[in-house]
C-alpha cells in the first residue's frame, strides 16, 4: 500500500510540476499568484526585462542603468496577483498581453508577455496552472496539402518540436532540435537526448546542420530526425531533461509541456 501511495504522488508530481505557462489563455492565471523566478548567478547582473512602471510599457521598473532592465534584487522572489491582462500588437506585429500585477510592497506593475516563448516567461505560477482538458492538443498546429491529401501535424515552434506527417496508410513521425554554439564547425553530427528516468535517446549519425549568420546567442545548431517507434515510446513516458548536438548541449525546463506535446502528436 505504501508503494501504491508513493508511486501515486511520483506520478501526480510529474504531472502538475512545471505546468506553469499559460500561452495565450491568460484566464489560466487568474486568482493565481505568480513568484518571480530566480536566476543563476551569471544572469542576474542583467535583471528582469519585461517589468513596467506605466501601461505605456516605457518606463521600466527599478531600472539598472547599466543594462536597462530591473534590478535583479528588487524582484527576485516577490509575489504578485495578476490584476488584469490586455491583448495587444507592438510595432513588429506580434500579438502580445499586458499583464497589470500587484505586490503589496511594491503596488501596481505591468509585464510585458509574448505567448510564444515559455522559456522568456519570468514567474513562478504557485500551485501550477489546471489546464483544461485537451489543452495541448489544441495547441498542435494541423495543415492539409490540397493536391496531395497529406496531412502534417507540428507542435508550437520552439527550441524541440515534433512533427508527424501521414500520407496514406503511412506515417512518420519526426523531431527538431536547436542549441547555441559559440564557435562556427561545419559538417558535423550526432545527436544525444537525456530522460528523467535515466534513459536516453543516441543517434549519432544524424547531421547536424549550422547557420554561418551569428546572433546574440551565438551560431544556431540544428537537426531534424525520424524517429522510430521505441523513440516515440521512451518520449511518450518520460520527460525530457537535457539534450546534446554534436559538443552543444542545452538543459530543458519544458519537460512537462514537450511530453503531452508528444503524446498528442503520436496519437494522430
Amino acid at each position: 500500500m505504501k508503494k501504491l501511495i508513493l508511486f501515486s504522488l511520483i506520478v501526480l508530481s510529474n504531472l502538475t510540476y512545471g505546468q506553469n505557462f499559460p500561452g495565450k489563455n491568460l484566464d489560466l492565471l487568474i486568482g493565481k499568484e505568480l513568484k518571480v523566478k530566480t536566476k543563476d548567478e551569471s544572469l542576474q547582473k542583467y535583471g528582469y526585462t519585461e517589468f513596467y512602471k506605466d501601461s505605456k510599457l516605457k518606463i521600466k521598473f527599478d531600472n539598472s542603468e547599466l543594462v536597462g532592465n530591473s534590478k535583479y534584487k528588487s524582484l527576485v522572489g516577490k509575489i504578485f496577483k495578476m490584476v488584469s491582462f490586455e491583448p495587444y500588437t507592438d510595432l513588429v506585429n506580434v500579438d502580445k498581453f499586458k499583464l497589470k500585477i500587484e505586490n503589496p510592497e511594491l503596488g501596481i506593475l505591468y509585464y510585458d508577455y509574448d505567448p510564444r516563448f515559455e522559456l522568456e516567461f519570468e514567474f513562478e505560477v504557485l500551485g501550477g496552472i489546471n489546464y483544461p482538458e485537451d489543452f495541448f492538443c489544441n495547441e498542435i498546429i494541423m495543415t492539409r496539402d490540397k493536391f496531395s491529401g497529406e496531412f502534417s501535424y507540428s507542435s508550437p515552434s520552439s527550441q524541440i518540436e515534433f512533427f508527424k506527417v501521414i500520407s496514406g496508410n503511412t506515417a512518420r513521425t519526426q523531431m527538431s532540435l536547436k542549441v547555441f554554439g559559440s564557435k562556427l564547425v561545419l559538417n558535423t553530427k550526432g545527436i544525444t537526448i537525456l530522460l528523467d528516468n535515466g534513459f536516453r535517446i543516441v543517434k549519432p549519425d544524424v547531421k547536424v546542420e549550422v547557420s554561418a549568420v551569428k546572433s546574440t546567442k551565438g551560431y544556431c545548431y540544428s537537426a531534424f530526425f525520424d524517429l522510430t517507434q521505441n523513440d516515440i515510446d521512451i518520449l511518450t513516458a518520460n520527460k525530457i531533461t537535457d539534450y546534446r548536438l554534436y559538443t552543444y548541449d542545452a538543459n530543458v525546463t519544458t519537460g512537462n509541456t514537450l511530453l503531452e506535446y508528444i503524446k498528442c502528436i503520436a496519437n494522430k
